[in-house]
């Protein structure tokens, strides 16, 4: 799993204008960055030297975080900390290909982009979704989940039926998403695997024990049988 915290806010600090998209946060996450020869120096050379600093995904996981930076604090003394409620619209599915480091050191000058394997390898599919509701100092949690097709809503101990549009629609604080083509193996069995692995054996062993005890019998009565004509 990949936690993922992405900005609602420019570079000038100003809120975004409109809605804010995922997509738009995961572009800014990864848009490269121009660092002053104050802000940089090589670790080879040791001298200072102006260098551009960009963010990627070396790897894709099998579950994706995003959360989104909705809790803002001041570093100024007297600044008053606050909660961005800006919208965020986020979709069902997601192909994070544009934003791993593969794809971005493997694209054109024509701004085509090449990637390792099928396309599809790279596609995610939302699987739940964390709200709040409130301000910094108070609120509450809730949270759409999906299970197969249907989504459900969790409110404390309340759990309803929903469905994608209303969580789709809902003002999300964090977002998971899930690889829809899982290309892993785990390393080990798991405990349960084994313990059942070994049951099985042992009721096919236990099977084939009374199975020769039956046969043992029907020979022993045949063989009265004839002793006794």
């Amino acid at each position: 799993m990949l936690d993922i915290s992405l900005e609602l806010k420019g570079k000038g600090g100003e809120v975004g204008a409109g809605e804010n998209t995922l997509a738009g946060c995961l572009r800014r996450f990864t848009k490269p960055e121009k660092l002053g020869a104050k802000e940089y120096s090589c670790s080879k050379c040791t001298k200072a030297h102006e260098a551009v600093k960009r963010l990627s995904i070396l790897k894709l996981p099998p579950v994706l975080s995003f959360q989104f930076k909705r809790f803002e604090h001041k570093t100024v003394s007297k600044a008053v900390p606050q909660k961005i409620d800006t919208p965020v619209r986020f979709p069902a599915s997601i192909n994070m290909a544009p934003y791993t480091t593969l794809v971005m050191n493997n694209s054109g000058k024509d701004g085509a982009s090449s990637y390792s394997g099928p396309e599809a390898m790279y596609d995610y599919d939302l699987f739940a979704v964390i709200n709040h509701e409130g301000q910094m100092d108070n609120g509450h949690y809730t949270n759409y989940a999906r299970l197969q097709d249907e989504w459900y809503r969790f409110d404390d101990d309340k759990v309803t039926l929903s469905n994608l549009g209303a969580c789709l629609s809902s003002n999300a604080y964090m977002c998971f998403y899930v690889k829809r083509h899982l290309d892993y193996k785990p390393f080990m069995k798991p405990t349960y695997r084994l313990a059942r692995d070994k049951d099985i054996v042992r009721e096919q062993e236990q099977e084939k024990l009374k199975e020769m005890a039956r046969m043992r019998e029907v020979d022993d009565a045949l063989m009265a049988t004839i002793a006794g004509d």
